[in-house]
């Protein structure tokens, strides 16, 4: 007898429990990092030509599942050349943080990317800011 009065009481509860649970299934555990200033990593002559950039393709980054149980945030500063057929080379991670928590998903990325050919020497030392927070992957800030 006492179990049928406890399954309407159990019901109420797994309701509340799924309607206050987050959307995209991040929970947040941990603070956002605060990022550094791109213009301030750049180095003089870095990237020149770099504004007139077009993509081909440019997937996002996965969040790493393991970084998304956990409630990471962070972002990642990744180094990049474009050849001159518009394929991305030497692609690195300058900065992130946390460090190493997002640091492969950017590279496997951006390793990817395409882009319009770029002329006959290509791009150097392109930098971009990749974006881990709150669950969701953006490019540039």
């Amino acid at each position: 007898m006492k179990l049928y009065r406890a399954i309407p009481v159990l019901l109420t509860v797994l309701v509340l429990v799924i309607g206050c649970a987050p959307k995209n299934g991040f929970r947040l555990l941990h603070d956002y990092p605060a990022p550094p200033s791109i213009k301030r990593l750049t180095e003089p002559g870095a990237c020149q030509g770099g504004e007139t950039l077009a993509a081909l393709s440019l997937t996002l980054p996965k969040y790493p599942m393991f970084a998304r149980r956990q409630g990471r945030q962070g972002w990642v500063v990744a180094e990049l050349d474009v050849l001159p057929d518009g394929q991305t080379s030497n692609v690195s991670v300058t900065r992130s943080a946390p460090e190493g928590v997002f640091d492969r998903s950017a590279k496997k990325a951006v390793r990817q990317w395409r882009f319009q050919p770029v002329g006959d020497k290509g791009l150097e030392n392109c930098l971009v800011f990749i974006d881990y927070r709150l669950g969701q992957v953006r490019i540039g800030r």
